[in-house]
């Protein structure tokens, strides 16, 4: 006697819905096995398909249609492997020996100290980048002193092109963020100030804060998401397009070309736009303490060499050509360490822009220790 199978799917058309039965030696299946048909109940189908006697033969000949959608929940339920007795078209059989070739994505399994291998792991890659950074800064010693005793090799134009596109582009954003750092830290020590009566110690405050840290670490910071992720993927896509091969094949170091210019420029644009970024902070800084203090600017203006030393000054604008020199080292070794892939690419511009900004701060923590008793008047 025949045994049908009960289809947990309400149907319209029986016929050519999924169905099976089996007759005690032979699982006869028939309709459509499409991903239209199967609709909601395919872990319902697979679970009860699993159920049935793996030493029956498996007949799909009566199949109408089987699509990838059908052919995966007859191979799960077969256990990722074709049953010992089998029997169908040749097209399905094609379906199922694409299946057999994907291999399963498994979790590699975790090792008790897995996280030792990981922490080496991260050691070895940041010795290795150390390692290549000191290369780096040596080929451009190496080319600048080059280009020092054969002025007329001296990429000019590429140093005169990397300033006007880091410079003027620059303006408007540190601008912005000048006049707004310099508002907020006299307004946030305003009140204090005016509770004491020491009004006129907002100079001191916001002219050692701004020309002596915030002036050339958010200059550093903003051309480091900027101008350094620029240059990282500049010279990442000409490994792409193969253009650095063609520059060596020419007998031309991309290193005199690419990373020695936008050293050089970074190294002349950055202190010119951390002296515009203390104006504005400045400024910023004077329309509160004029508005919230009574100080007027002519005051602020007369009184600021007096409270803050030129000292101040000078280091900031020595520290905004040590970022600028930094920030294009950084982006030119991530740029030339990207393999000629987008994700590589992208990688490496992820890290030149993180690297750089987490070195900029650790500069200048290390500076303001060293200078902390230099240039602070009593």
């Amino acid at each position: 006697m025949t045994e049908k199978s009960s289809d947990p799917r309400p149907t319209n058309h029986p016929a050519r819905n999924p169905h099976w039965e089996h007759d005690g030696q032979t699982l006869h299946l028939s309709g459509r096995w499409t991903l239209r048909r199967l609709g909601g109940n395919v872990a319902t189908l697979e679970r009860a398909l699993r159920q049935v006697d793996p030493e029956l033969l498996w007949d799909l000949s009566a199949i109408e249609a089987l699509d990838s959608a059908g052919a995966l929940l007859l191979w799960q339920a077969w256990g990722n492997q074709l049953p010992a007795h089998l029997q169908m078209e040749d097209a399905h059989h094609r379906i199922f020996a694409r299946l057999a070739q994907i291999q399963p994505i498994t979790a590699p399994p975790r090792r008790p100290w897995q996280f030792l291998d990981q922490l080496g792991g991260f050691l070895i890659e940041t010795a290795h980048d150390l390692w290549g950074l000191f290369l780096l800064m040596g080929a451009l010693l190496l080319e600048f002193g080059r280009g020092l005793r054969h002025p007329r090799g001296f990429p000019w134009r590429e140093i005169s092109a990397t300033i006007v596109n880091t410079g003027p582009g620059s303006l408007p954003i540190l601008t912005v963020i000048g006049f707004l750092i310099g508002v907020v830290i006299s307004f946030q020590s305003a009140s204090t100030l005016a509770t004491y009566g020491a009004n006129i110690y907002i100079i001191n405050i916001a002219g050692l804060s701004i020309l002596r840290e915030f002036g050339p670490l958010i200059t550093a910071i903003i051309l480091s998401g900027r101008s350094g992720s620029a240059f990282t993927a500049q010279i990442g896509a000409m490994s792409v397009t193969e253009e650095l091969d063609a520059l060596r094949t020419f007998g031309i170091p991309p290193v005199r070309r690419l990373i020695l210019p936008k050293v050089i420029a970074l190294a002349l644009v950055v202190p010119l736009l951390v002296l515009w970024t203390d104006l504005v902070g400045l400024f910023g800084a004077m329309l509160v303490a004029k508005t919230d203090l009574g100080i007027s600017m002519r005051l602020f203006v007369q009184q600021m060499p007096v409270a803050v030393p030129s000292f101040n000054l000078w280091l900031g604008i020595a520290k905004g050509a040590l970022f600028g020199i930094l920030i294009a080292w950084i982006a030119g070794f991530h740029g030339l360490k990207a393999k000629p892939n987008t994700t590589s690419l992208s990688r490496e511009t992820t890290n030149s822009v993180v690297v750089s900004i987490t070195l900029v701060i650790l500069i200048d923590a290390l500076l303001a220790l060293v200078f902390a008793h230099t240039g602070i008047t009593n």
